[in-house]
């Protein structure tokens, strides 16, 4: 990407994170369709491309402080986390009961909820304190 030039890299790297906000807010409704993964690529795109952007997704109302967390401290809260397993699992229940006639699928569904609901349970809720010498 280095070859080139400035202003189509950063409109490269732009696109993407305007992409990636989208995906990330789909996200937000659909369950098991990952948010933080493309919020946090976006955040990446458009601190190559464009401050103001940057600037507005770790601002927004919506999402920037998990955002921040996430990025600075590695941690989750544990109102977002607990929202976050029981919408999945709403979802999921929903699925798989609409779903039931397959059970392979509601098989991978209760998989891909079970190991999410993994993930989000091995986040820290509080920053690590560092010992001090």
């Amino acid at each position: 990407m280095e070859a080139v030039p400035g202003p189509i890299r950063r409109g490269v790297y732009f696109s993407i994170g305007a992409v990636s906000v989208t995906l990330g807010v789909i996200g937000i409704f659909v369950p098991v369709w990952p948010t933080t993964c493309f919020l946090l690529l976006a955040g990446w795109c458009f601190a190559r491309s464009s401050r103001r952007a940057e600037r507005w997704l770790h601002e927004n109302r919506l999402f920037g402080r998990y955002l921040r967390e996430y990025r600075e401290e590695g941690i989750i809260s544990s109102r977002v986390r607990k929202t976050s397993v029981a919408t999945l699992w709403l979802f999921i229940g929903i699925s798989a009961f609409l779903l039931a006639g397959r059970l392979w699928v509601v098989a991978l569904l209760l998989l891909v909820a079970g190991a999410v609901t993994l993930h989000l349970y091995s986040l820290p809720t509080q920053a690590r304190v560092q010992p001090t010498d």
